[in-house]
């Protein structure tokens, strides 16, 4: 009888145990049914607190942090020189200068510049800008800009862009609208041959086939295409040989020009025919 009380409570200890145990709650409703009911369970959320005792910062941080609180103070530069003077372009100084009229009377070329700038892409690659006007007294003049993609490997150097610009002649009062595309390859074949090609399309406004101040001005561009090889003489000094077809719209073919000119170059200039 003992033993059987004993089995009795032991079985009773386990589903107590195994109720305490349980993430459920069994409940019995009215129709005797029994029913698990998942026991609610407090989470604890807190979080420590970040702690950066144990990092080590870069060299850098404190630099950093000075220089987001500094603060430049730059002196102010006053210029007191004319307004004409203080405009970085040529171009614009006739229009701040009083003395434009005037000057144009003594000195049709006194307001002629020419302007470069290069704007480097890459290390191979680079934007050359030409900004420049030229006036020939009783013949004509011209106002241009041309802008044209430079690029430079070992030996190889080729350059390719566009240009615009208006003229005048003594048959034009009114300035024209006259532009184009250009392009020229260039390779180094030794140390004194050098090689030249190149090519230009350019279109005036009509009524200019029986322009002769247009068409047998050199300064003015022409359509045409050639090419030329350049021998060094001396250090800074070439001679270079070539041939150039130039577009003739009187007789609409190309006429032909046998090319003979010296070229001086250097690190930061070269003058000769480009």
């Amino acid at each position: 009888m003992k033993r059987g009380y004993f089995i009795i409570i032991a079985l009773l200890a386990c589903v107590s145990y195994s109720h305490a145990q349980s993430v459920f709650d069994f409940v019995l409703n009215r129709e005797g049914k029994l029913t698990a009911v998942p026991k609610f369970k407090a989470l604890d959320f807190n979080i420590p607190e970040l702690s950066y005792k144990t990092y080590t910062p870069s060299k850098l941080t404190e630099f950093e942090k000075k220089l987001r609180e500094f603060t430049p103070d730059f002196p102010q530069i006053h210029d007191e020189r004319p307004m004409d003077m203080q405009v970085l372009s040529q171009a614009y100084r006739p229009f701040f200068n009083v003395f434009t009229p005037m000057i144009r009377r003594i000195s049709p070329m006194a307001l002629d510049f020419q302007e470069f700038d290069f704007t480097p892409i890459s290390e191979t690659t680079g934007l050359l800008t030409v900004g420049e006007q030229f006036t020939w007294p009783g013949v004509g003049g011209l106002t241009r800009v041309s802008s044209s993609l430079v690029w430079q490997q070992d030996r190889w150097t080729l350059t390719g862009g566009a240009f615009a610009g208006r003229y005048f002649t003594p048959f034009n009062y009114s300035p024209d609208f006259m532009g184009g595309v250009n392009a020229s390859v260039s390779f180094e074949a030794s140390d004194w041959l050098t090689l030249r090609g190149w090519g230009q399309y350019a279109f005036y406004q009509k009524g200019e086939r029986t322009n002769p101040h247009m068409l047998l001005n050199p300064y003015y561009n022409h359509t045409s295409v050639g090419g030329a090889f350049e021998v060094k003489v001396a250090e800074g000094f070439r001679v270079g040989v070539g041939i150039n077809y130039e577009y003739n719209p009187w007789n609409r073919r190309m006429d032909r020009q046998f090319l003979v000119y010296p070229a001086f170059n250097n690190k930061n200039i070269r003058i000769g025919f480009n």
